[in-house]
């Protein structure tokens, strides 16, 4: 039976693309699904949304049904070979390049 995949929720504020973010948020969000899908493809399932709500936390963690706390999700991506700090810095990273590469497409 295969190992169940981390579902991560990933709220992506319309800020992180200027002033007219909200108009891009919805785009933006689509395109980074597309790359994320390739980060860590047997572990985790990625959920990119617009953060429009900032009392909705940035990240949330799922697995099967239920959700996780932070440590939970790290002990469990740890389980699998696969550091949770290592991974934040990989969506830091594809997401500022993702951000670049968008605003040089629209601007």
């Amino acid at each position: 039976m295969p190992i169940p995949k981390l579902t991560l929720l990933f709220r992506v504020e319309p800020g992180c693309l200027g002033p007219d973010g909200k108009q891009h948020i919805e785009p933006f969000c689509t395109l980074a699904m597309q790359v994320f899908a390739r980060l860590e493809p047997d572990r985790v399932t990625w959920q990119i949304v617009p953060r429009f709500d900032k009392h909705l936390e940035e990240l949330e963690f799922h697995l099967v049904t239920r959700r996780l706390s932070e440590e939970q999700a790290s002990q469990y991506l740890a389980s699998t070979g696969c550091e949770l700090s290592v991974l934040r810095e990989r969506i830091d990273e594809t997401l500022s390049m993702l951000v670049t590469r968008y605003m040089d497409s629209v601007g």
